[in-house]
C-alpha cells in the first residue's frame, strides 16, 4: 500500500472519528464556531470521511482507481463549496485553508492514488 494511500485514508479516518466523537472540538479545529453549526451536520461529514477512509484503505487493486477517483471528485466539490463560501464572506482565512485548501490537497492525493493504482493494474496485466 502506497504512502499516499495510507496518508489519505488515515487522515480521513482521523477526521471522521474525531468529528463523530468530538464534533465541537473538530469544528473548532477547522476554525468553525460550534455554536454556529449543527453537530448533526458535523457528524454527517464525519461519517462520510470515515466511509471514504475505509473505502480507500480496503479497496482491492481492481477497485482502487474508481474509489480514489470518487473521493477526489467529492473533495473537489468540497473545495468548490469552500471557495464559494469564502467569496460570500462566510469562511475565515483559517477555515478556508483548513477546509477548502485541505480538500484541494485531498483531491490531489486521491488523483495520485488513482493514477498509481491504474498504472499498477496496467503493469500487472502486461506482465
Amino acid at each position: 500500500m502506497s504512502t499516499t494511500r495510507k496518508l489519505l485514508g488515515g487522515t480521513r479516518a482521523l477526521i471522521g472519528a474525531a468529528g463523530w466523537i468530538a464534533p465541537d472540538a473538530t469544528a473548532r479545529a477547522f476554525g468553525i464556531d460550534p455554536a454556529a453549526t449543527s453537530r448533526f451536520i458535523g457528524r454527517l461529514f464525519a461519517s462520510r470521511e470515515f466511509a471514504l477512509a475505509l473505502a480507500t484503505l480496503t479497496a482491492s487493486p481492481e477497485r482502487l482507481p474508481t474509489v480514489a477517483t470518487v473521493g477526489a471528485i467529492i473533495d473537489s466539490a468540497d473545495a468548490l463549496a469552500g471557495i464559494d463560501e469564502r467569496r460570500r464572506g462566510g469562511l475565515s482565512t483559517y477555515s478556508f485553508v483548513s477546509g477548502a485548501v485541505g480538500a484541494m490537497v485531498f483531491a490531489a492525493m486521491g488523483a495520485v492514488v488513482a493514477r498509481d493504482a491504474q498504472r499498477a493494474l496496467r503493469g500487472a496485466s502486461a506482465g
